[in-house]
């Protein structure tokens, strides 16, 4: 059985379609636990709906704590022999799990990841099987170590940190939870996890669909997406204890989230020193310390990335520009390429 998680908080607007499309799905062996993180509007009763609907659906509301808190109640809900996550936005194509389980069937796989495709604020998914897979006869897949899958996570390649679009062993998960109380939750802990797998696969069919609208978290900007720094930083921490090749790739990860936030502190503060901006003090000051920050960090680990084959394109021209034009030229470039 495959316990499909999705953690939710105010998604009136989607929540249904989300659960419908678990309705959808081929494979028939699942359960569909519904986590409301105290949501303030018609989600609740979304939720209520779904369970009555069939006892394949457990339901489970709290007070408002995190979407690693929902997601953590979620896996010490879960029953079946594997996990996955669904955001409570974003949609299953009728065959995922079909080709999911079939793929860690077929390989012994800890681990599989399948394609992940963006769709629209409006998308619709008909009710009578709009698939965007295929037999997974139909399409390739690789298998990984836990070391180059990790790797892949690290370099930003063809494996990506997000905790959804992935079919886990339940096994995985003693003892392992996502950490509350923080951004990021999703870099945090799928890269630790990916080292505890024996075995990965990575499948190109498309079985997982990332709803993109106004109000996601990837289209709004506030200083807590600095918590990537801290994230990073642990992370590197981690990687470097027990494996080098991966503290090498943990450094060039840490690397790119301060390019990153550097470039978003330039494009969301660049009229800062403005009284009309409407920026508060505090928040100007910890913006430019935390500029300062990435500036200092970026000169620490620019070296060994400009050295290193397995690093983008797009660093390597932040690092040369970092040399040539110091971080003033650097900001212009990382608000371009890495802020957007």
């Amino acid at each position: 059985m495959v316990s499909i998680i999705i953690p939710i908080y105010n998604a009136e607007k989607y929540l249904q379609a989300t659960i419908d499309s678990v309705f959808m799905q081929t494979f028939l062996d699942w359960e569909l636990i519904l986590v409301d993180d105290g949501s303030t509007d018609a989600s609740p009763q979304i939720c209520e709906l779904a369970g009555n609907q069939s006892d394949r659906v457990r339901v489970l509301h709290n007070r408002n704590a995190g979407v690693s808190a929902a997601r953590n109640c979620g896996l010490d809900m879960a029953q079946g022999s594997n996990i996955m996550f669904l955001d409570a936005d974003d949609l299953l194509p009728p065959e995922t799990l079909s080709v999911l389980t079939g793929y860690a069937d077929k390989d012994n796989a800890d681990i599989v990841c399948g394609g992940i495709k963006e769709i629209g604020e409006d998308y619709e998914m008909k009710a009578s099987g709009q698939s965007t897979t295929a037999d997974s006869k139909s399409f390739h897949s690789t298998c990984y170590s836990p070391q180059s899958a990790t790797l892949q996570i690290l370099y930003q390649k063809n494996i990506d940190c997000s905790a959804c679009g992935k079919l886990y062993r339940t096994s995985l998960w003693r003892g392992q939870r996502f950490r509350e109380g923080m951004r990021y939750e999703d870099l945090d802990l799928i890269p630790r996890l990916f080292t505890m797998a024996e075995r990965i696969t990575r499948v190109d069919n498309i079985t997982y669909l990332y709803r993109q609208h106004p109000t996601s978290y990837i289209h709004t900007f506030s200083l807590k997406r600095a918590d990537v720094l801290d994230v990073t930083s642990q992370l590197t921490e981690w990687m470097t204890e027990r494996d080098d090749t991966l503290g090498k790739g943990a450094r060039a990860r840490e690397l790119n989230a301060n390019f990153n936030i550097l470039g978003l502190i330039a494009a969301n503060f660049k009229d800062a020193s403005d009284e009309k901006s409407g920026i508060k003090e505090n928040e100007k000051i910890k913006a430019m310390l935390l500029a300062d920050r990435c500036w200092n960090k970026i000169k620490e680990l620019r070296g060994e990335a400009l050295r290193n084959p397995s690093v983008r394109l797009k660093t390597k021209l932040g690092i040369l520009a970092s040399y040539i034009g110091g971080r003033s030229l650097l900001e212009k470039f990382s608000k371009i390429i890495y802020a957007g």
